[in-house]
Order: C-alpha cells, then structure tokens, then sequence
C-alpha cells in the first residue's frame, strides 16, 4: 500500500509531516525537536520526563492519565534520542483513529492539543518549573542512566562510541550526562526549555488515516505563534577514514566478554552511497543470512551472537560481538576475514539476494502500524522525505559492484572489549 507523506512548512523550522495510511487502526501523533547535543544535554534528557507527565491543565499524574482516557485509552511518552550529533526530543500519543470513535469525537485533534500543552504550556509554580516534581524527574532520570551499566551489550558499544568518537559531539560521555543531570536544577530546566522553544527545528508528525485540516489549523495557532525564532544550525561531523586504530580493554564482573569493533564507512554526509552501504552492511552482519552469522557463529561457535549495524546518522558501522575472552583474538581475526571476503566480493548471489530481500520486506510492512511508519522519524531533519516505496527500489538497484565498493570503503578505526571473568569460570569448573 502507497504511503504518501505530505511536508506542510509553519514556520521558521517547524513543519507539520502527514503521512495518511488506512491500514492501522490507530493514529500516531509525535511532536519532535531537534537540538545540538552540546546545547543543555542534562536539561533536555530531564525536560522529555518532565514534559511527559504533567501540563498546566494536567498538573498531577492522575489528571493526566484522565485525559488520556478520554482519548479512548491514548498511550503517551516521552524520550529524548540521538540523530546524528544532535538530541530528539520527542513526545508521542497513540490514539484510536478518529472513523472509530463511536461518538464522532475527533480524538486526533485532542491528543495533538494534549502534546501541544504538554510542551507549550508545562506545569510551573511562582513562574518557574515545580521543584518537587522536578526532583523526581531528576532522581528517575538519573537511576535510569545509572541502570544502563547493567545492560552489558549496550554498554559496551556506548563505551566503544565514547572512546572512537572522544573528539566528536558523537562521543559525549556517559558520566558527563549523569553528573550533568543530578545537578539539573529549576532555573536551569527554564532557560533549557525557553531556548528549546527558540532554537530547535520543530516537526509535528501524523500518521493514520485522519482529517489533517483541523490539525493543521491547531499547528499554525499554537506553534506557529512562536516568538523570536532563531533556529540553531545543526551539523554532524563525518570522519571518512581513520589510519590509527585505537584498542581498549576494560574489566568488569560479567560473564560474557563483549567485542565491539568500530568501523568509519567513507561517507561524507548520510546519504553518501546510503543503499550500497546499507546492503553491504546486511550481508556483512545483518540476519542469519549474513556472513559473521552463518561462519562467525554458527560455522565457528567464536560468538554468542554477532553482528554489524550501519549508524548511518554518524557515518559509522559496528561490530558487536559476545565471547569467551579466550576466543578475543580468533573472534576479532575471523570478524576481518569475513569482511576481507564482502570486500573481494566472494559471496555468492543467493546471500545478495537474501540480504536485499530483507530489508525490502522490512519496509514494505511499514504501513501496517503507526509504529512502522516510524521510516520517517529519522528523516524529519531532512528536506525531503524518502518514501518506502523509494527505499526500497534504492536497495533493490544494488549490485555486487556496489556491495564490494561499500565495503572496501571501510576502514577499521576502535576495538573495545569488555572482558568478563568467563577464562576464570572456566578455571574452576
């Protein structure tokens, strides 16, 4: 099914993205803000919980889940991402399309009024942010930063982007943003979200099967009326290639090694060569399909699970791999090898077809949810949108020339192992 995405300019960097689809049931409404990650990382990783649980017209969590439900049982969040070297803030509301609203309520343009306050009008006391709520927020926010330690296969590929990107935006350390979080305080969340309101590019998107007049209108009045816009250019800084490559070992108490390798593509911006790329990263370690699966894992068993993903925001792509410490040096020379084959291009047409076919299948399913509708969320800095359909004749025009070309572009830049006490289990059993 045809997906058409419609680009509505408000104002200065806000734009309204409607992306009509029958097929879901339900209608997804985002408002997204783009910011530099240097621009109040702590105020806005806060502001996302913050904004998420309360309004001046929703002043407690019990008012607001009220609201909620006379949405039809809407489901609203809050979470701020990256893109590139820049922060998403990003609130969201499914809701029940408007067609089945048994009262011709039109629930579309109530939760986007609802995100709409959420945003322009938060709960304040004596003009400044609720300090009781605020330290919740604080202490929450903290206590999740805090958790991400214990999720060992994340954690070790932030720690490998720390340390490969330690000169870049894209590099931000992890306790930078902790510390910078516990010392949020009221005036400081103000100035951070009077200065998001004024700098960051603003994107409202719809997606469903919706009358996108009304939502227009209440876009225009509420965002449009923005005062003093001064949108912050936004930029990521792309490294083609690396000619020193960088090693690191840290210890901890796990019981499974992790191995993450960080590569540079040769991309100059993200769409350089984006569907070689993308293929070439699929076959390389995408599905049970791709080389450092089918030899690394299963032909080998050097691997727990192992796999590459092109972080194509950043011009990057990653290895990520969980081993016995013993196999670090077999694992990492079969990782290359593997690569070294992708490079003169000694796969067989079965494996390129199998890869292409993959990811068309993915984005032809786009449609069926609100959700899978989210292709365009990483997109909504762009000018232009690429539709699925597009997306998917872009990956299916890919050759084997342009597969081995994508990969011979690659140069290996970080190698980081998180070594657990696996050899020492061992030792004892």
């Amino acid at each position: 099914m045809q997906t058409e995405p419609k680009i509505i300019r408000i104002g200065e960097k806000i734009r309204l993205l409607e992306v009509r689809s029958a097929r879901p049931k339900t209608t997804c409404i985002s408002l997204l803000l783009l910011t530099p990650m240097h621009q109040n990382p702590a105020e806005t990783t806060v502001l996302a919980s913050y904004l998420a649980h309360s309004c001046a017209r929703c002043p407690t969590l019990s008012k607001l889940n009220a609201r909620l439900e006379s949405l039809y049982g809407a489901l609203l969040s809050g979470e701020v991402s990256r893109l590139g070297e820049a922060y998403c803030l990003r609130l969201s509301v499914d809701c029940l399309a408007d067609a089945l609203a048994y009262d011709g309520q039109a629930v579309s343009r109530d939760a986007l009024e609802l995100l709409l306050d959420l945003l322009l009008e938060p709960k304040m006391q004596d003009g400044r942010f609720d300090e009781a709520q605020l330290r919740t927020e604080v202490r929450l926010c903290a206590e999740d930063l805090e958790s991400e330690q214990n999720d060992k296969r994340a954690w070790a590929l932030m720690r490998m982007l720390e340390v490969m990107c330690a000169d870049e935006p894209y590099g931000y350390p992890h306790e930078a943003l902790l510390s910078g979080v516990r010392a949020v305080t009221a005036e400081s969340m103000y100035r951070a979200w009077r200065e998001l309101l004024k700098t960051a590019h603003i994107t409202v998107q719809v997606t469903g099967d919706v009358d996108f007049a009304p939502l227009e209108a209440l876009v225009r009045t509420r965002l449009g009326a923005l005062a003093d816009r001064a949108p912050a250019e936004l930029s990521t800084v792309f490294v083609e290639r690396c000619d020193d490559v960088s090693e690191l070992t840290e210890e901890q108490d796990v019981s499974q090694s992790k191995l993450v390798l960080g590569f540079r593509t040769g991309s100059v911006n993200r769409d350089d060569d984006f569907y070689a790329r993308r293929v070439m990263a699929d076959l390389f370690g995408g599905g049970p399909y791709s080389r450092l699966f089918m030899h690394v894992r299963e032909k080998l068993s050097l691997c727990y699970y192992c796999s590459a993903r092109l972080q194509r925001q950043k011009g990057l792509l990653v290895v990520q791999s969980g081993i016995e410490r013993k196999n670090r040096d077999v694992a990492f020379r079969e990782i290359l090898r593997q690569l070294k084959v992708v490079q003169a291009g000694e796969f067989s047409d079965e494996e390129l077809t199998a890869s292409k076919k993959a990811l068309c299948d993915a984005f032809a399913g786009v449609g069926d949810t609100p959700e899978g509708l989210d292709v365009y969320y990483a997109q909504f800095a762009d000018g232009d949108i690429t539709t699925p359909e597009a997306l998917t004749a872009g990956l299916s025009a890919v050759t084997r020339e342009d597969v081995v070309r994508a990969a011979k572009a690659l140069t290996l830049d970080t190698v980081y192992l998180l070594a657990g006490n696996d050899e020492e289990e061992a030792e004892h059993a």
